[in-house]
Protein backbone atom coordinates (compact mmCIF):
# COMPACT_ATOMS: atom_id res chain seq x y z
CA UNK A 1 0.00 0.00 0.00
CA UNK A 2 1.28 3.94 -1.08
CA UNK A 3 1.68 5.19 2.13
CA UNK A 4 1.07 9.20 1.35
CA UNK A 5 1.86 12.03 3.76
CA UNK A 6 -0.26 15.81 3.32
CA UNK A 7 1.12 18.95 4.45
CA UNK A 8 -1.49 21.64 4.88
CA UNK A 9 -4.75 19.81 5.89
CA UNK A 10 -5.80 22.87 8.28
CA UNK A 11 -5.03 25.64 4.67
CA UNK A 12 -6.72 26.76 2.47
CA UNK A 13 -5.17 24.85 -0.33
CA UNK A 14 -3.79 21.56 1.74
CA UNK A 15 -7.46 21.03 3.12
CA UNK A 16 -9.47 21.47 -0.25
CA UNK A 17 -6.45 18.81 -1.69
CA UNK A 18 -7.68 16.77 1.35
CA UNK A 19 -11.12 16.48 0.62
CA UNK A 20 -10.55 16.10 -2.86
CA UNK A 21 -8.34 12.88 -2.45
CA UNK A 22 -10.99 11.78 0.17
CA UNK A 23 -13.88 12.22 -1.71
CA UNK A 24 -12.73 11.20 -4.70
CA UNK A 25 -14.46 8.17 -6.56
CA UNK A 26 -11.61 6.51 -8.73
CA UNK A 27 -10.87 2.96 -7.68
CA UNK A 28 -6.78 4.12 -6.93
CA UNK A 29 -7.27 6.34 -4.38
CA UNK A 30 -10.49 4.65 -2.88
CA UNK A 31 -8.72 2.17 -0.02
CA UNK A 32 -6.17 5.07 0.09
CA UNK A 33 -5.34 6.65 4.04
CA UNK A 34 -3.77 9.73 4.17
CA UNK A 35 -1.15 11.00 6.95
CA UNK A 36 -1.05 14.40 8.25
CA UNK A 37 1.04 16.58 9.98
CA UNK A 38 -0.69 19.08 12.18
CA UNK A 39 -0.06 21.58 14.57
CA UNK A 40 -2.45 21.65 16.85
CA UNK A 41 -4.58 18.64 19.27
CA UNK A 42 -7.86 20.77 18.26
CA UNK A 43 -7.22 20.16 14.66
CA UNK A 44 -6.41 16.44 15.00
CA UNK A 45 -9.92 16.35 16.73
CA UNK A 46 -11.61 18.20 14.06
CA UNK A 47 -10.17 16.46 11.39
CA UNK A 48 -10.74 12.87 12.77
CA UNK A 49 -14.49 13.61 13.60
CA UNK A 50 -14.51 14.63 9.96
CA UNK A 51 -12.72 11.73 8.16
CA UNK A 52 -12.15 9.21 10.79
CA UNK A 53 -9.97 6.02 9.64
CA UNK A 54 -9.14 7.60 5.90
CA UNK A 55 -6.57 10.12 7.87
CA UNK A 56 -3.94 9.68 10.25
CA UNK A 57 -2.59 13.07 12.03
CA UNK A 58 0.14 13.47 13.28
CA UNK A 59 1.50 16.54 15.44
CA UNK A 60 4.52 18.53 14.47
CA UNK A 61 6.03 22.44 15.45
CA UNK A 62 6.41 23.36 11.97
CA UNK A 63 9.22 23.52 9.30
CA UNK A 64 11.08 24.46 11.59
CA UNK A 65 12.06 21.27 13.15
CA UNK A 66 14.40 19.59 10.72
CA UNK A 67 15.15 16.78 11.71
CA UNK A 68 11.69 15.51 12.65
CA UNK A 69 10.94 16.34 8.89
CA UNK A 70 13.52 14.04 7.88
CA UNK A 71 12.64 11.31 10.09
CA UNK A 72 9.27 11.54 9.57
CA UNK A 73 9.47 11.61 5.91
CA UNK A 74 11.62 8.77 5.43
CA UNK A 75 8.45 6.59 5.46
CA UNK A 76 6.45 8.00 2.70
CA UNK A 77 6.29 6.71 -1.31
CA UNK A 78 4.51 10.41 -1.66
CA UNK A 79 4.44 13.70 -0.05
CA UNK A 80 2.24 16.37 -0.89
CA UNK A 81 3.31 19.71 0.36
CA UNK A 82 0.24 22.03 0.08
CA UNK A 83 0.81 24.17 3.02
CA UNK A 84 3.57 26.68 2.03
CA UNK A 85 6.52 27.17 -0.34
CA UNK A 86 8.49 29.80 1.63
CA UNK A 87 10.36 27.23 3.41
CA UNK A 88 13.48 26.05 1.86
CA UNK A 89 15.08 24.12 4.86
CA UNK A 90 12.03 22.42 5.85
CA UNK A 91 10.90 21.69 2.68
CA UNK A 92 14.35 20.33 1.68
CA UNK A 93 14.26 18.25 4.56
CA UNK A 94 11.37 16.33 2.98
CA UNK A 95 13.98 15.58 -0.12
CA UNK A 96 16.73 14.51 2.24
CA UNK A 97 13.97 12.54 4.07
CA UNK A 98 12.98 10.72 0.74
CA UNK A 99 16.38 10.07 -0.44
CA UNK A 100 16.32 7.31 2.21
CA UNK A 101 13.85 5.27 0.51
CA UNK A 102 15.94 5.25 -3.17
CA UNK A 103 17.05 1.59 -2.99
CA UNK A 104 16.65 -1.53 -5.60
CA UNK A 105 12.88 -2.82 -6.09
CA UNK A 106 11.27 -0.03 -4.34
CA UNK A 107 9.62 2.58 -6.14
CA UNK A 108 11.11 5.66 -6.36
CA UNK A 109 9.44 8.89 -3.92
CA UNK A 110 7.16 11.89 -4.93
CA UNK A 111 7.31 15.60 -3.48
CA UNK A 112 4.52 17.47 -5.10
CA UNK A 113 5.37 20.82 -4.13
CA UNK A 114 3.35 24.12 -3.74
CA UNK A 115 4.71 27.33 -5.47
CA UNK A 116 3.36 30.28 -6.60
CA UNK A 117 3.62 32.96 -9.67
CA UNK A 118 5.11 35.70 -7.37
CA UNK A 119 8.57 33.84 -8.32
CA UNK A 120 8.23 35.33 -12.10
CA UNK A 121 7.62 38.68 -11.14
CA UNK A 122 9.36 41.32 -12.76
CA UNK A 123 9.44 43.67 -9.89
CA UNK A 124 8.52 47.00 -12.36
CA UNK A 125 8.67 49.20 -9.38
CA UNK A 126 12.42 48.93 -8.66
CA UNK A 127 13.80 46.62 -11.69
CA UNK A 128 13.32 46.77 -15.35
CA UNK A 129 9.76 45.98 -16.57
CA UNK A 130 8.54 43.32 -18.56
CA UNK A 131 5.35 43.79 -19.55
CA UNK A 132 4.77 41.06 -22.79
CA UNK A 133 6.86 38.18 -20.65
CA UNK A 134 5.12 35.01 -20.80
CA UNK A 135 6.67 31.98 -19.26
CA UNK A 136 5.25 28.62 -20.70
CA UNK A 137 5.75 25.39 -18.49
CA UNK A 138 5.86 23.35 -21.67
CA UNK A 139 9.46 23.77 -21.30
CA UNK A 140 9.94 23.02 -17.79
CA UNK A 141 13.73 23.32 -17.34
CA UNK A 142 13.90 26.81 -19.43
CA UNK A 143 11.78 27.90 -16.70
CA UNK A 144 14.06 26.48 -14.10
CA UNK A 145 17.21 28.10 -15.41
CA UNK A 146 15.59 31.42 -15.47
CA UNK A 147 14.33 31.31 -12.10
CA UNK A 148 17.42 30.14 -10.95
CA UNK A 149 19.34 32.98 -12.34
CA UNK A 150 16.56 35.85 -11.70
CA UNK A 151 17.11 34.19 -7.86
CA UNK A 152 20.81 34.63 -8.14
CA UNK A 153 20.66 38.30 -8.68
CA UNK A 154 17.23 39.25 -6.69
CA UNK A 155 17.05 36.33 -3.83
CA UNK A 156 13.33 35.78 -3.19
CA UNK A 157 12.11 33.04 -0.13
CA UNK A 158 9.55 31.29 -2.51
CA UNK A 159 11.57 31.40 -5.45
CA UNK A 160 14.69 30.35 -3.80
CA UNK A 161 12.82 27.17 -2.31
CA UNK A 162 11.09 26.12 -5.59
CA UNK A 163 14.66 26.60 -7.26
CA UNK A 164 16.33 24.66 -4.49
CA UNK A 165 13.82 21.91 -3.61
CA UNK A 166 13.69 21.13 -7.55
CA UNK A 167 17.70 20.93 -7.64
CA UNK A 168 18.12 19.16 -4.37
CA UNK A 169 15.27 16.53 -5.99
CA UNK A 170 17.43 16.15 -9.13
CA UNK A 171 21.01 15.82 -7.08
CA UNK A 172 19.67 12.93 -5.02
CA UNK A 173 16.93 10.59 -7.58
CA UNK A 174 13.72 12.23 -5.25
CA UNK A 175 10.98 12.64 -7.92
CA UNK A 176 9.86 16.25 -7.40
CA UNK A 177 7.41 18.53 -9.45
CA UNK A 178 6.33 22.16 -8.48
CA UNK A 179 2.72 23.63 -8.55
CA UNK A 180 3.45 27.13 -9.42
CA UNK A 181 -0.23 28.10 -8.69
CA UNK A 182 -1.16 31.98 -10.24
CA UNK A 183 -4.01 33.74 -8.26
CA UNK A 184 -6.17 31.65 -6.23
CA UNK A 185 -10.07 32.59 -5.33
CA UNK A 186 -13.31 30.56 -4.57
CA UNK A 187 -14.36 28.61 -1.48
CA UNK A 188 -11.97 25.93 -0.56
CA UNK A 189 -13.35 22.80 0.87
CA UNK A 190 -11.27 22.33 4.16
CA UNK A 191 -12.36 22.11 7.59
CA UNK A 192 -10.64 25.67 8.40
CA UNK A 193 -9.33 28.14 5.96
CA UNK A 194 -11.77 28.10 3.03
CA UNK A 195 -10.57 31.64 1.93
CA UNK A 196 -7.85 32.43 -0.97
CA UNK A 197 -6.50 36.02 -0.63
CA UNK A 198 -5.87 38.28 -3.73
CA UNK A 199 -9.87 39.18 -3.65
CA UNK A 200 -9.71 40.19 0.17
CA UNK A 201 -6.76 42.02 0.03
CA UNK A 202 -8.29 44.20 -3.34
CA UNK A 203 -11.85 44.04 -2.22
CA UNK A 204 -10.56 45.40 1.79
CA UNK A 205 -8.54 48.49 0.18
CA UNK A 206 -11.62 49.19 -2.02
CA UNK A 207 -13.91 48.96 0.82
CA UNK A 208 -11.74 51.23 3.48
CA UNK A 209 -10.85 53.48 0.84
CA UNK A 210 -13.91 53.92 -2.27
CA UNK A 211 -11.35 53.18 -4.65
CA UNK A 212 -9.08 50.83 -6.04
CA UNK A 213 -5.17 50.85 -6.15
CA UNK A 214 -2.89 50.23 -8.87
CA UNK A 215 1.33 50.87 -9.27
CA UNK A 216 1.11 50.47 -12.87
CA UNK A 217 -1.27 50.59 -15.59
CA UNK A 218 0.11 46.94 -16.79
CA UNK A 219 0.80 44.44 -13.79
CA UNK A 220 -0.59 41.48 -14.88
CA UNK A 221 -1.58 37.87 -13.11
CA UNK A 222 -3.13 34.54 -13.78
CA UNK A 223 -5.81 32.61 -12.55
CA UNK A 224 -7.20 29.60 -11.28
CA UNK A 225 -10.12 28.60 -8.49
CA UNK A 226 -8.86 26.33 -5.58
CA UNK A 227 -11.09 23.68 -6.36
CA UNK A 228 -9.83 23.57 -9.98
CA UNK A 229 -5.96 23.29 -8.42
CA UNK A 230 -6.93 20.60 -6.29
CA UNK A 231 -7.53 18.67 -8.93
CA UNK A 232 -4.04 18.72 -10.07
CA UNK A 233 -2.79 17.65 -7.37
CA UNK A 234 -5.09 14.30 -7.53
CA UNK A 235 -4.44 14.08 -10.85
CA UNK A 236 -0.62 13.82 -10.26
CA UNK A 237 -1.01 10.94 -7.60
CA UNK A 238 -3.58 8.84 -9.53
CA UNK A 239 -0.87 9.45 -12.14
CA UNK A 240 1.91 7.76 -9.74
CA UNK A 241 -0.59 5.47 -8.56
CA UNK A 242 -1.89 4.06 -11.80
CA UNK A 243 0.82 3.63 -14.46
CA UNK A 244 3.08 1.71 -14.25
CA UNK A 245 6.20 3.97 -14.49
CA UNK A 246 4.64 5.93 -11.26
CA UNK A 247 4.98 8.88 -13.69
CA UNK A 248 8.88 8.65 -13.73
CA UNK A 249 10.11 10.03 -17.06
CA UNK A 250 6.22 10.94 -17.61
CA UNK A 251 5.40 13.37 -14.89
CA UNK A 252 8.00 16.58 -15.69
CA UNK A 253 9.86 16.29 -12.21
CA UNK A 254 13.39 17.64 -10.75
CA UNK A 255 14.92 20.68 -13.08
CA UNK A 256 12.10 20.16 -15.43
CA UNK A 257 9.52 19.87 -12.66
CA UNK A 258 7.31 23.33 -13.02
CA UNK A 259 3.74 23.11 -13.57
CA UNK A 260 1.60 25.78 -14.13
CA UNK A 261 -2.24 24.87 -13.32
CA UNK A 262 -3.76 28.85 -15.00
CA UNK A 263 -6.96 29.19 -16.69
CA UNK A 264 -7.17 32.68 -17.64
CA UNK A 265 -4.90 35.63 -17.52
CA UNK A 266 -6.28 39.43 -16.47
CA UNK A 267 -4.55 43.24 -15.51
CA UNK A 268 -4.63 43.98 -11.97
CA UNK A 269 -6.36 47.14 -12.69
CA UNK A 270 -9.30 44.72 -14.16
CA UNK A 271 -9.55 43.11 -10.50
CA UNK A 272 -9.71 46.95 -8.89
CA UNK A 273 -12.30 47.02 -11.34
CA UNK A 274 -14.35 43.89 -10.65
CA UNK A 275 -14.26 44.67 -6.81
CA UNK A 276 -15.16 48.63 -7.35
CA UNK A 277 -17.99 47.25 -9.89
CA UNK A 278 -19.44 44.81 -6.91
CA UNK A 279 -19.32 47.01 -3.94
CA UNK A 280 -21.40 50.11 -6.17
CA UNK A 281 -23.41 46.77 -7.20
CA UNK A 282 -24.19 45.64 -3.43
CA UNK A 283 -24.82 49.69 -2.44
CA UNK A 284 -21.64 49.17 -0.08
CA UNK A 285 -20.32 52.49 -2.53
CA UNK A 286 -20.04 55.28 -2.42
CA UNK A 287 -20.15 56.28 1.09
CA UNK A 288 -20.10 60.33 1.70
CA UNK A 289 -16.10 60.27 2.76
CA UNK A 290 -15.51 58.55 -0.22
CA UNK A 291 -15.45 59.33 -4.65
CA UNK A 292 -19.08 59.21 -5.87
CA UNK A 293 -17.22 57.75 -9.35
CA UNK A 294 -15.44 54.34 -9.69
CA UNK A 295 -11.69 55.19 -9.82
CA UNK A 296 -8.37 53.42 -9.38
CA UNK A 297 -5.53 55.50 -8.25
CA UNK A 298 -1.87 55.29 -8.63
CA UNK A 299 -0.20 53.92 -5.38
CA UNK A 300 3.20 53.26 -3.59
CA UNK A 301 4.73 49.82 -2.94
CA UNK A 302 5.75 50.49 0.72
CA UNK A 303 1.96 51.56 1.18
CA UNK A 304 0.40 48.60 -0.24
CA UNK A 305 2.93 46.71 1.77
CA UNK A 306 2.59 48.21 5.56
CA UNK A 307 -1.87 48.19 4.94
CA UNK A 308 -2.68 45.00 3.62
CA UNK A 309 0.76 42.76 3.73
CA UNK A 310 1.83 43.01 7.02
CA UNK A 311 5.14 44.43 5.66
CA UNK A 312 5.88 42.10 3.18
CA UNK A 313 7.31 44.45 0.63
CA UNK A 314 8.98 41.94 -1.42
CA UNK A 315 5.52 40.23 -1.97
CA UNK A 316 3.64 43.34 -2.54
CA UNK A 317 6.55 44.49 -4.95
CA UNK A 318 5.88 41.38 -6.87
CA UNK A 319 2.56 41.78 -6.66
CA UNK A 320 2.60 44.71 -8.27
CA UNK A 321 4.53 43.45 -11.67
CA UNK A 322 4.11 41.57 -14.49
CA UNK A 323 3.82 37.09 -14.02
CA UNK A 324 2.05 35.88 -16.52
CA UNK A 325 1.86 32.47 -17.54
CA UNK A 326 1.05 29.94 -19.62
CA UNK A 327 0.10 26.59 -18.95
CA UNK A 328 -0.61 23.25 -20.77
CA UNK A 329 1.47 20.24 -18.97
CA UNK A 330 -1.26 19.44 -16.93
CA UNK A 331 -4.07 19.76 -19.60
CA UNK A 332 -1.66 17.60 -21.99
CA UNK A 333 -0.05 15.13 -19.67
CA UNK A 334 -3.12 14.81 -16.89
CA UNK A 335 -6.17 15.32 -18.47
CA UNK A 336 -6.75 18.46 -16.39
CA UNK A 337 -9.99 20.37 -17.29
CA UNK A 338 -10.48 23.19 -15.29
CA UNK A 339 -14.69 23.88 -15.16
CA UNK A 340 -14.55 27.08 -12.63
CA UNK A 341 -14.13 29.46 -15.20
CA UNK A 342 -15.41 33.17 -15.91
CA UNK A 343 -18.66 32.65 -13.89
CA UNK A 344 -17.02 31.51 -10.71
CA UNK A 345 -14.29 34.29 -10.40
CA UNK A 346 -16.72 37.21 -10.57
CA UNK A 347 -19.38 35.64 -8.23
CA UNK A 348 -16.35 35.36 -5.77
CA UNK A 349 -16.41 39.02 -5.32
CA UNK A 350 -19.78 39.31 -4.30
CA UNK A 351 -18.74 36.10 -1.68
CA UNK A 352 -15.64 38.35 -0.78
CA UNK A 353 -17.85 41.53 0.38
CA UNK A 354 -19.72 39.30 2.27
CA UNK A 355 -17.05 37.62 3.93
CA UNK A 356 -15.50 41.16 4.85
CA UNK A 357 -19.15 43.02 6.31
CA UNK A 358 -18.88 39.75 8.42
CA UNK A 359 -15.61 39.82 9.42
CA UNK A 360 -14.74 36.65 8.57
CA UNK A 361 -11.02 36.76 6.78
CA UNK A 362 -6.96 37.01 7.04
CA UNK A 363 -5.53 39.49 8.53
CA UNK A 364 -2.61 39.68 6.18
CA UNK A 365 -1.00 37.75 3.69
CA UNK A 366 1.55 37.21 6.45
CA UNK A 367 -0.57 33.73 6.73
CA UNK A 368 -0.88 32.46 3.83
CA UNK A 369 3.27 32.46 3.92
CA UNK A 370 3.49 30.98 7.03
CA UNK A 371 5.45 33.87 8.71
Amino acid sequence: MTKILLIGATGYIGGTVLDHLINSEVTSLGGLTFDLLVRSKDAIEKLNRAYGDRIKPILWTGFADLPFITDTSTNYDIIINAGTGFMLDGTKALIHGLTRRIRPGTPVPWLIHISGCTNLSDCPATQTPYPDREWDDTDGHAVYELLKNEDAQDPYPQRTTEVGVLAAAEETGVQAVSINAPWIFGKGRGLFNKQGVVHILAMRYVLQHGYGYKVNDTANINWVHVEDLADVFVLIVRAILEREDRGVGYIPSGTRGIIFPEVGSMLITQIMQECLDTAFAAGVLPREDTPKEKEIRFVGVQEIADELMGGLVEVADRLAGHMKMKGTTARRLLGWNPTRLDEARLQDYVDTLELLKNGQVLDTLQKCVGK
